[in-house]
């Protein structure tokens, strides 16, 4: 069905809470981290271990989107993951086991994999004009990102005051009631199908090496920044020697930087072409988390988050729009992809991340995100000198 403007809108706040919810769970890792460590009286490593659990659960309806959205309404998977997330805060506020925390975790992310996807998704069917997709995904992941603004001031105020690690949770909850109250009028497009030949079997559009190459790149940019999020907090209390509270108004920098990034990126990418854009945000961003990594000094740490999360702000959405454009029709299987291989990354990050850590301290547990940083730089060049994209839509500003 065609999408009109009153049912675009709503559509359009739809996504952007499913960003803020996925948001909100994801960049808060950190700082959550200690809390759980002293509330179960585990070794962070370990806590770190059991966030695999929450990053599989997201990597699962990532994974098989492209299916679940072919095979069940929109509306019905966003009500389920909404439910299932309020539902377990309960049980878990009830009953606060390690248990129960490793199976909540698990099935939050699995919800946040689905407000991901399907977030993702509604962004690319009902904005078909390439500078639009480009433009709307962007602004779209500014909600990701401003999760990451808000969360960590509240958690870090709420957490420097003893307040419960649950406290995380019921702000998750608070998000997926609002999300039940969106979805409940709203009027979701039909999820685009494979064209078919007259015998039935379907004709597939060739992807192209760019769109592999657009794959790695979107695991290697989200390990690398999950890495980074993730031991930034302990990096700025252990080496640079900050109080908590002041930790996390730099984990705030970052955020709030990529916010206003997002923001006026959105607009960046219609006058500057998508691939030129891609390759100079990720040549900035090499340069400044090498420098936070390597220089721990307060002073550089914050000029070179600013610019790190500014420059930052717009890969990967950019990359997502980018892997979209290089076939004529986007199928929710191709978005899928994309988010697959990112959703690799999220998987893996928190145990890889702890091995390390618990091997070779915290220097090389956060220059890990440094190195894999620059395999994301190298997969967006490639993509760009093999894309489809610019032949297949015209300039149109990619």
């Amino acid at each position: 069905m065609d999408v009109q403007k009153d049912s675009k809108r709503r559509l359009n706040l739809i996504a952007y809470v499913c960003y803020f919810f996925t948001g909100a769970l994801i960049t808060t890792l950190g700082l959550v981290l200690g809390p759980v460590s002293a509330a179960f009286n585990k070794d962070p490593g370990f806590i770190g271990q059991m966030f695999t659990l929450l990053n599989f659960g997201l990597f699962v309806p990532i994974l098989v989107g492209g299916v679940l959205m072919q095979k069940y309404s929109i509306k019905s998977l966003l009500a389920i993951a909404s439910a299932v997330t309020i539902a377990l805060t309960v049980v878990l506020t009830v009953v606060p086991s390690i248990t129960l925390f490793g199976f909540t975790v698990l099935m939050i992310g699995a919800a946040a994999g689905i407000t991901m996807a399907v977030g993702s998704y509604l962004v690319v069917r009902i904005n078909p004009d390439p500078k639009d997709r480009s433009s709307s995904l962007i602004f779209t992941d500014f909600f990701f990102s401003f999760a990451g603004v808000v969360l960590p001031v509240i958690l870090g105020y709420l957490f420097k005051h003893n307040a419960s690690w649950l406290v995380m949770y019921f702000l998750m909850s608070a998000i997926s009631l609002l999300l039940i109250v969106l979805i409940a009028k709203a009027k979701f497009p039909t999820v685009e199908r494979e064209v078919k030949s007259e015998d039935g079997t379907a004709i597939k559009e060739p992807w192209g090496k760019a769109i592999y190459y657009v794959c790695f790149a979107a695991f290697a940019f989200i390990y690398a920044e999950l890495v980074f999020t993730m031991w930034l907090p302990t990096y700025l209390q252990d080496a640079v020697k900050l109080p908590v509270d002041t930790a996390a108004l730099y984990v705030t920098l970052y955020w709030g930087s990529k916010a206003i990034g997002l923001w006026l990126n959105h607009y960046t990418v219609r006058y500057v072409q998508l691939r030129t854009f891609l390759i100079a945000s990720a040549i900035v961003g090499t340069a400044s988390i090498a420098t936070i990594a390597n220089v721990p000094q307060a002073t550089v740490i914050g000029v070179a988050l600013v610019c790190f999360g500014f420059f930052n702000s717009g890969i990967y959405s950019g990359l997502i729009s980018y892997g979209s454009l290089q076939v004529k029709v986007s199928p929710p299987s191709l978005i899928s992809t994309i988010l697959t291989c990112g959703s690799v990354g999220t998987l893996i990050f928190a145990s890889v991340s702890a091995y390390i850590f618990s091997n070779y301290g915290l220097h090389w547990a956060l220059n890990s995100s440094v190195i894999v940083y620059v395999f994301a730089l190298i997969g967006i060049i490639l993509a760009g000198s093999c894309s489809k994209a610019e032949e297949l839509h015209g300039k149109l500003g990619l």
